[in-house]
């Protein structure tokens, strides 16, 4: 694995977003849930042609999905904010990858701070680190992603892992990831995952 760059913690709405497929009406855009900023409140630019391309498949549907049919506002994409996650710099890299002449199989990592909106409780921060990986090949299934999944967690010494179906706007499948805590003496979530929409 390569390290991902993750240096930009302002990032546009369209990376954060839209370009994961997240629908510009969603709760998580909401300000309860994301920093938007003030100044500079909007990106200079989004990528001319894919972004009509985001917004195309959001209004109108595309490989295989029939989008959110919704008129899509390139105002919206543009809003800067804190980054939530750290996929935003997946799809900057699928995108890169995208633009290569010839295709040639990655596999990228990122461990960098994110930030949520969120009410503040032994669970909840509004700053915290997301661990991110990216495989991007020909052939690949289900069964790889929880192949490599149970090989990272094994070498943080979680070897109990369970993997339940999930919903996220940018990937299908997906699968939350759940370790059996000794301490709690429970099951608890430690992950999310799932194989990137075309």
């Amino acid at each position: 694995f390569t390290e991902m760059p993750t240096d930009n913690f302002v990032e546009s709405s369209f990376w954060n977003f839209d370009a994961l497929f997240q629908p510009q009406q969603h709760p998580a855009r909401d300000q309860h849930d994301t920093f938007f900023l003030l100044d500079p409140a909007e990106a200079p630019q989004l990528p001319p042609g894919y972004s009509s391309k985001v917004k195309k498949v959001h209004s109108q549907g595309g490989y295989g999905s029939q989008g959110y049919r919704y008129e899509w506002k390139v105002e919206e994409a543009k809003k800067n904010l804190l980054r939530t996650h750290t996929t935003s710099a997946s799809a900057r890299a699928l995108f890169q990858l995208a633009r290569q002449e010839k295709f040639s199989p990655v596999k990228y990592f990122s461990i960098d701070r994110v930030f949520r909106n969120e009410s503040l409780d032994a669970t909840h921060l509004a700053e915290f680190h997301q661990v991110e990986g990216l495989v991007a090949d020909r052939g690949l299934t289900l069964g790889h992603l929880m192949g490599i999944l149970r090989q990272f967690f094994s070498k943080l010494g979680i070897s109990q892992l369970r993997f339940k179906p999930a919903y996220n706007p940018y990937t299908e499948p997906s699968m939350e990831v759940f370790s059996y805590h000794e301490g709690l003496k429970k099951w608890v979530e430690v992950g999310n995952s799932g194989v990137f929409r075309p």
